[in-house]
């Protein structure tokens, strides 16, 4: 127990993990690493306080049901037991998974930092705290392999980094280095308890396959220490990694031409100007790296773009044309003019799809919106004859249904306003809806396109994205208010 709590000391103080005035969020599902590393961080306080103050954040997913609720009120227990202030918040992941059309993971994952973003900023802590351990890490390195990847995927999991490129919170893992085993016996010694989630043994997905299947096949027949060596391998890409983005860095700002592009980040920049002839000097993977940041400045969905997008913006810039206008898909224009790469945001949106004056919603019927070329349908339903459930899986992201009772007339379409707010599904409290779309990441030019459904007044769908949590689908609905928006 000793020896662990040094190496996790030791990295703390290597890292620079934490500092004298920092508040830390640490969060904690319950699981045996997050149980492990609030009783190490705890006592480190104790001994030597290498931070100001901590708290507790819990997000309860309700994807496992009661399951879900009593990993909830463990934590509440944990909390209690050692005096440290606990908030939570339950959302409904399924749900939300179902209308971004993502997987139970991505959306879990996505809402639990969102949740720990959030607050966070409510309790003015600067460092979010989680418990990835040193398997994580190899799991990760592995599952990214397979998926295909480059020198940051390889990489792995760092131990301190910035939790989006703009904010000012840093998320940190100080049992990054410390093996699962470890931790387990850790708990052990300390005759510590914790919740084991029952859908890490789901061999459905992937990533579990990987860790109870793939590695223990390559540790058998291949490389008895495979865990170690992909360990190792993401360090010696991070150090890779790190130094060609510092030298990525000191090259963008020699081939930026518009530099005020680099103060107009946060307000949404539009335009990235790089000089061709100091570009096409760099080694090509520099090259990457420098687009890849001018991309980030222009918040412009990384996710979506592969490496063949990569390739082909490359192409572009390596070829002897002097006059060139091209689209990476439907987010990013390439356009070249003499000796200038300029890359920008897709305007199609802006351009294509007028605000929208607010108009009623005929309910039931259907309503023209001239101004984006598409219609609304409603109908109301019973619910019956399993109706709601299969309407559930075949609905698009611009189909909702609502409790039919919890709505008053009339309903309206507009698009958004200044000091709009609603309840996202499956949250407690209010939400901006501008926070909303740059938690979703939705792209500044588009922002006031989206059509939103409201009620007196308020926003009650943002259409593609969420309904408010207050007109939701519940057990007790009898009625059902069907919306669909269509070309």
């Amino acid at each position: 127990m000793l020896q662990l709590r040094k190496q996790v000391a030791d990295v703390i103080r290597e890292y620079s993990l934490f500092s004298a005035n920092d508040r830390i969020l640490l969060g904690v599902s319950g699981g045996p690493d997050s149980v492990a590393l609030l009783s190490l961080i705890h006592n480190t306080n104790r001994i030597n306080p290498p931070y100001s103050e901590i708290f507790i954040a819990h997000l309860n997913h309700s994807i496992r049901g009661r399951e879900s609720d009593e990993d909830e009120q463990f934590v509440v227990t944990l909390a209690e037991k050692y005096g440290v202030s606990l908030i939570t918040e339950k959302r409904g992941i399924r749900e939300i998974a179902g209308e971004r059309k993502i997987s139970l993971e991505e959306a879990a994952r996505d809402e639990r930092y969102r949740f720990f973003e959030s607050t966070a900023e409510k309790l003015c802590a600067n460092v979010i705290a989680v418990g990835h351990n040193a398997d994580d890490n190899a799991e990760t390195i592995l599952h990214r392999i397979i998926r295909g990847t480059g020198i940051a995927g390889v990489s792995g999991i760092r131990p301190k980094r910035k939790l989006t490129p703009i904010s000012t919170i840093s998320l940190v893992r100080p049992l990054l280095f410390t093996w699962r085993k470890d931790i387990i016996a850790y708990l052990k010694g300390k005759n510590l308890s914790y919740r084991v989630d029952s859908t890490n043994i789901e061999k459905d997905k992937l990533r579990n396959r990987i860790r109870m299947e793939l590695i223990p096949h390559l540790e058998k027949n291949y490389n008895a220490k495979i865990k170690k060596s992909l360990v190792t391998l993401g360090e010696t890409a991070v150090q890779n990694c790190d130094y060609l983005e510092a030298k990525a860095n000191v090259l963008f700002e020699e081939v930026l031409i518009n530099k005020e592009a680099e103060t107009e980040v946060l307000a949404g920049v539009v335009n990235i100007v790089l000089d061709i002839y100091k570009l096409k000097k760099s080694p090509r993977i520099l090259q990457q790296m420098i687009i890849k940041k001018a991309i980030i400045q222009l918040d412009t969905p990384l996710k979506k773009l592969s490496y063949k997008n990569y390739k082909n913006i490359l192409n572009i810039l390596n070829s002897r044309k002097t006059s060139v206008n091209n689209s990476v898909k439907e987010y990013l224009n390439v356009t070249i003019e003499g000796n200038e790469l300029r890359l920008s945001k897709n305007r199609y949106c802006a351009e294509g799809n007028p605000v929208i004056s607010e108009t009623e919603i005929k309910i039931p019927g259907e309503t023209e919106l001239v101004d984006m070329n598409c219609r609304v349908k409603t109908e109301i339903r019973e619910r019956k004859n399993d109706f709601l459930e299969k309407f559930k899986q075949n609905k698009t992201s611009d189909e909702e249904a609502v409790d039919f009772d919890k709505v008053s007339m009339p309903l309206t379409v507009r698009t958004r306003r200044l000091g709009d707010r609603f309840q996202p599904l499956g949250s407690q409290g209010l939400k901006k809806i501008k926070d909303f779309f740059i938690d979703n990441k939705v792209p500044v030019m588009e922002r006031d396109t989206v059509p939103i459904v409201t009620m007196n007044g308020k926003p009650i769908w943002v259409v593609g994205f969420r309904i408010d949590d207050r007109v939701r689908v519940s057990e007790e609905t009898t009625n059902l208010l069907v919306m669909k928006f269509e070309t």
